[in-house]
């Protein structure tokens, strides 16, 4: 009885923190850093995020981040580093200006606080806390966005004035201040509003659907799709001619989990692999994924199983110059997508050339 011959490859070293599996100082930098600050950063990063996310202009929230990384420049903090300038108050000249007495002790900023309408920085809310750091966490936990953005406009309202009487020496009182940062803030909300109802038609009006290829060219979309509980990955493509009409369909279904990176650049290898044995010239393949098209434009050598299907890849599209490949939108690649989730009830490698139910309304949709 003979037995069939078996080519085993040669074990490597993968560096598995990096997509095309080659090892790196920084990569290796990081991955002994990460056990010790993951924790850390998820906290701080719930935190941050609280504060990027508030409603006011970027030069409000950098102010307010300023503060709360104690890099605001008052006049007890130069002192600390040594910058001889005198302690006192520019504003009201009764205590020495540190970020406390900035925001919420001197008699200037009260009364800003009062005429913005804002009064939640009562002496009982501030005996809280002990920094001004988890002051300002606080408040953007505990109100909405809009609260807080005003609130944030007015600290940069106190704050340009403070320097405006420091350097140009004119200042203005605290209830003009008020209702100038309640003002400047309500005219920044309202060209926001005003941009994102632009920003929204225009985003209608981008092409966002499958389009037609050239003519006398096909066009191959193709997507893969993960079935984790079943250990299965499936892929799928499709291709038009460029009246956009149906020509041809597969799928195929891996056992085992793959990464998605590696399952994308698995259904690009199986369908350019089944064009280029089927005589197709012209092939425009399209993937909504950037990281499949940018390592098929781009040299990288690498020794992970990603890289060594993008080799495969670069290899099949040496033989076949009129194929090309592009990355797309999700959005524009709906019918591949469909195909790849179905593939996994049909036989493990399927090629069609009828349509199949799955996909007949996104076809009309797609051609109308």
């Amino acid at each position: 009885m003979m037995m069939s011959r078996i080519d085993l490859e040669e074990d490597k070293l993968v560096w598995d923190d990096d997509m095309h599996g080659n090892y790196s100082v920084k990569s290796g930098y990081n991955l002994l850093l990460k056990p010790k600050v993951e924790s850390v950063v998820t906290v701080e990063n719930a935190d941050w995020n609280l504060l990027w996310k508030i409603h006011a202009p970027p030069k409000a929230k950098h102010l307010l981040w300023r503060i709360c990384k104690g890099c605001l420049p008052t006049r007890t903090r130069l002192n600390e580093r040594c910058v001889q300038v005198p302690l006192v108050c520019p504003i009201c000249e009764n205590d020495e200006e540190s970020d406390w007495h900035f925001l919420f002790e001197c008699e200037n900023s009260k009364q800003a606080w009062q005429a913005a309408g804002i009064d939640l920085f009562t002496p009982s809310y501030l005996l809280r806390f002990n920094s001004i750091t988890t002051c300002i966490l606080d408040f953007c936990r505990s109100n909405d966005k809009n609260v807080v953005g005003k609130a944030a406009m007015t600290v940069w309202v106190l704050w340009n004035n403070r320097n405006n009487w420091v350097f140009n020496h004119t200042k203005e009182q605290g209830q003009h201040l008020g209702g100038k940062a309640t003002s400047m803030w309500s005219d920044w909300k309202f060209v926001q509003a005003v941009n994102s109802s632009s920003s929204a038609h225009e985003q209608n009006q981008l092409v966002m659907q499958w389009q037609k290829p050239n003519v006398r060219w096909y066009k191959c979309n193709v997507d893969a799709s993960f079935h984790h509980d079943a250990r299965k990955t499936s892929v799928g493509w499709c291709v038009w001619d460029s009246r956009g009409y149906f020509v041809l369909g597969g799928s195929y279904v891996i056992q085992g989990r793959c990464s998605i990176n590696e399952g994308e650049a698995i259904a690009m290898l199986e369908a350019i692999k089944e064009l280029s044995q089927r005589g197709f010239t012209n092939v425009l393949f399209e993937t909504d994924s950037k990281n499949v098209a940018d390592a098929i434009r781009h040299m990288h050598n690498g020794v992970s199983e990603f890289s060594s299907i993008i080799h495969k890849i670069k290899c099949m599209l040496s033989f076949n110059s009129d194929f090309e490949v592009k990355s797309v939108r999700r959005q524009a690649n709906m019918v591949a997508h469909t195909i790849a989730r179905a593939a996994i009830s049909w036989p493990s490698r399927y090629v069609f050339d009828l349509i199949p139910p799955c996909i007949n309304n996104l076809l009309y949709n797609e051609m109308i």
